[in-house]
């Protein structure tokens, strides 16, 4: 607000001085060129070369204190000019850098609407995207609608280059094509950089990222509590036992501790955004998300399990993501995977016991971006470190 404010008061100052010069001016071109014709010959007496000037003693007083003093106001105005342009350069400096995200964050919702909101939603906030399975020779195995993931968080779990990545050369595997010159797609490198400007305006808050995470929990937690006791019908009724359900599933030492890392790996809230499902679950993207709705999806196209795209439910047995059956192979101790959780994979650098990887990983622990023009920004954490050891204990006993 002060840097507006400070950005302001000197473009009014600016106003103000080039409103006195505009007047000067006017004043000056109005004595010197008065309107009107004068008598033919008037020239001869009016000339220049033919009025005589002042002596010496007038030059050296009166025309000369006149010059002086003009002068002196000239040198004050300047004098008082230059120290409040200097004090205020840094204001109108970041004024210009607020303009120009402003800018960008304008054109990139502009490229969001035409090519991204129709599979994840408007906003970011998810949505249903059209797509074609094919088995490996190529051949159609089924029609399916693939679960777009919220983007509203994504700043938090990728750095702006992975994002940047994944939007020039597309996610392998998935509906997400590649948009940027890069990898073949029609978005320039501006464009791309103004839809992540765009991205960084939709991100939600710490609290906000949290209430997601905790509605698919809740979730989740009312259908285990209602299948534990059908009686269970009064809404509010539900919500407190699932709530209570939450909090001791939560504690390491609670029989229904695995099924609480269970809830979080298959979390469908932000239509899986903050999941580990999404990329690690056969099918999970589009609808494999328990034994009883992949058995639909089977008898819907049954070339599915003809062609081997999907032949069960099958958790972590991996999709656009690898395998996490022995996962215990890679990282020796739970210690190691949660750090890896937290802060995700890097695009050439090798993680794990095999050092193997391709940059696709996310993180869940929130990170600090130091942004160009912006600053430094804390995004917010995605899942605290007891969520993530919880799902540890659960990917390690698959």
């Amino acid at each position: 607000m002060n840097t507006l404010l400070f950005a302001s008061t000197q473009r009014t100052i600016g106003w103000v001085i080039a409103s006195v010069v505009l007047v000067g001016m006017g004043v000056y071109l109005l004595f010197s060129f008065r309107v009107g014709k004068r008598e033919i010959g008037s020239e001869i007496d009016l000339a220049p070369n033919r009025v005589r000037h002042a002596d010496d003693d007038e030059l050296e007083t009166r025309f000369l204190d006149r010059n002086l003093a003009w002068s002196l106001v000239l040198l004050t105005v300047v004098s008082l000019i230059l120290p409040l342009y200097w004090l205020m350069e840094p204001a109108r400096q970041d004024n210009a850098a607020y303009g120009w995200v402003k800018r960008f964050e304008k054109r990139g919702a502009n490229s969001f609407e035409e090519a991204c909101v129709g599979c994840h939603g408007p906003g970011g906030v998810g949505g249903v995207a059209s797509y074609t399975l094919a088995d490996s020779n190529g051949v159609f195995v089924a029609q399916v609608d693939w679960k777009a993931p919220a983007l509203t968080t994504v700043l938090s779990r990728f750095g702006e280059s992975e994002v940047e990545h994944i939007l020039n050369y597309g996610r392998p595997g998935s509906p997400m094509p590649a948009w940027g010159l890069p990898g073949g797609g029609p978005m320039t490198s501006q464009q791309i950089h103004q839809l992540i400007v765009y991205l960084r305006s939709i991100q939600l808050s710490p609290e906000d990222a949290i209430a997601q995470v905790t509605s698919g929990l809740q979730a989740g937690a009312r259908g285990i509590v209602t299948s534990r006791d059908p009686g269970l019908t009064n809404a509010d009724a539900i919500a407190a036992a699932a709530d209570a359900w939450l909090i001791q599933a939560a504690d390491p030492a609670s029989s229904d501790y695995r099924a609480y890392g269970e809830l979080l790996f298959n979390n469908p809230a932000a239509q899986g955004a903050n999941s580990c499902a999404r990329c690690h679950t056969p099918g999970f993207s589009y609808g494999a998300s328990s034994d009883e709705a992949t058995a639909e999806l089977i008898a819907e196209w049954p070339r599915l399990a003809e062609a081997g795209v999907l032949t069960g439910y099958q958790p972590g047995t991996g999709h656009v993501g690898p395998s996490l059956i022995g996962v215990e192979t890679h990282f020796p101790t739970a210690a190691g995977q949660e750090d890896f959780i937290r802060s995700g994979s890097a695009v050439g650098i090798g993680y794990g016991n095999a050092r193997i990887g391709t940059g696709g990983m996310p993180g869940f622990g929130g990170r600090t971006d130091d942004l160009n023009v912006i600053g430094t920004v804390v995004r917010p954490r995605i899942l605290t470190p007891e969520q993530i050891a919880a799902i540890v204990a659960y990917e390690r006993g698959l």
